[in-house]
């Protein structure tokens, strides 16, 4: 079997720190963690340098002039970068109505015919043959004139 692992042990309740926290009646930290606590909490004199950061109060307005400039930089690169090229995937598609009969569903002969003709303009070739033939299927004598 595997070796225990210490959460196992510190759900079971098994571990050191468990046992002790049992045996104490109110768990209070160290004297001494309290202390460097307290000390590090008391601001520190104008011009000393923190202890725990190292961060002069004179540098506050350099980071904030810092951080103005990067979300200007970021707005504008956001606004004025790189547009992508247009692609024909991005041309309206055809609105594609199954014909069932119903004459208020199927598109008129002039309509589908000029759907067909803005595919072919937008570069979506397979799409208006695919179109073709389901027009022709669907009006066999219609002639079509200038749409091969």
């Amino acid at each position: 079997m595997y070796p225990p692992d210490d959460l196992d042990e510190y759900l079971r309740g098994d571990s050191a720190l468990s046992c002790q926290y049992r045996r104490e009646l109110a768990p209070t930290p160290p004297p001494a963690l309290d202390a460097r606590v307290l000390e590090l909490s008391r601001p520190p004199g104008p011009y000393a340098a923190r202890a725990a950061g190292g961060n002069a109060p004179c540098l506050a307005p350099l980071a904030f002039a810092a951080s103005v400039l990067l979300s200007v930089a970021l707005v504008l690169a956001i606004v004025f970068g790189p547009q992508r090229p247009k692609r024909s995937d991005d041309a309206p598609r055809v609105v594609r109505i199954a014909y069932s009969g119903d004459s208020k569903l199927a598109r008129s002969p002039r309509a589908w015919l000029a759907d067909i003709a803005a595919l072919r303009r937008a570069g979506h070739n397979r799409e208006a043959d695919e179109e073709l033939r389901r027009f022709r299927s669907a009006y066999p004598g219609y002639s079509i004139g200038d749409i091969p």
